[in-house]
Order: C-alpha cells, then structure tokens, then sequence
C-alpha cells in the first residue's frame, strides 16, 4: 500500500463548510479551539480524540472523515457523508484493543510489526498492555493501517465493527 500523506486540513475545512457554521461556532460546537482551526496547515497532524469531536459537529462517521482526507483531488459531491444516529466516541483502550486485534490477525510479531511501522516496540508493547494511554495522533494510526494494508477509512470501519 502506497504510503501517502493524508490531508486532514482540507477533510476538516470540507465538514466546516457543510456544517454551514462560522469557523467559532464550529469550534464551539466541537469543544476545540477556533486557534486550532485557523492555524491549521496542509500538514496538521490531529489527535485521533479531535478528528472524533469535529465528526461529532455534524454526526459523521469516522470513516466519511478519513475518505475526505485520503481523496486525492478535490473533493466534490462524489464524496457521501455517512451519518450515524450518535457516534461513539472510542477510548484508548478501543483503540489499543483494535490496533493489538490487527497485529494479532495479521500474524505479526511485535518485532515484525516495529520494523514494518517504524514505531519502538516498546511503545507497541505498552499500547498493547494499556500502559501507554496517551491521545494517539492520526499519523501512529497512519503507520499501523499502512503496515495492514488498509486505509484509515478502513480501519475506522473495522474499530466500529469490533464496538
């Protein structure tokens, strides 16, 4: 699988227009800094717990998010917004089940999954023992679904599956 930058920027913007809100009261919607908001580069790098409260604004899924940054163009009507009744938001205990379920069926060792990752195996081991329950960034999960084979969109669709 092609290891290419995803551009949450524009996925973020996409929801803000659609929402029809200002830019403070999509913010306020959210509970996330209209700061953050306006400083957002092509590059921003969002906690996986942010990108869950912007989808909250307009009750998407987490997947219609990933599918809008993962889009290569400019995203059009082509792009169906999935909505959910009330999304869930998912725990890091969710979120270290899932990526260990992953390595688990894929038949990677944590030393496989290290070197296929880039992340210390350490830091695998302790996601995968709770002992690391800080908020994941959306480029770790990034580099676990690249090293799956799967988009983020996919593996949004695969941690709602298991929830």
């Amino acid at each position: 699988m092609e290891n290419k930058q995803l551009n949450y920027k524009k996925a973020l913007f996409y929801i803000i227009k659609k929402s029809g809100l200002s830019i403070d009261d999509f913010a306020k919607k959210a509970d996330i800094s209209a700061s953050l908001i306006r400083h957002t580069t092509y590059d921003w790098n969002p906690k996986f717990e942010t990108v869950e409260k912007i989808c909250s604004v307009l009750n998407i899924s987490l997947v219609s998010f990933f599918a809008i940054a993962e889009y290569e163009t400019n995203v059009s009507n082509s792009i169906t917004l999935t909505y959910k009744i009330k999304n869930k938001n998912h725990s890091q205990i969710d979120l270290n089940n899932q990526l260990k379920k992953l390595r688990e069926d894929s038949n990677l060792s944590k030393s496989q999954l290290a070197l296929k990752t880039g992340i210390n195996k350490t830091n695998i081991c302790n996601r995968e023992h709770m002992k690391l329950n800080n908020n994941i960034l959306c480029s770790t999960l990034e580099k676990y679904a690249n090293s799956f084979g799967i988009t983020m969109s996919k593996f949004c669709e695969k941690l709602d599956e298991e929830n």
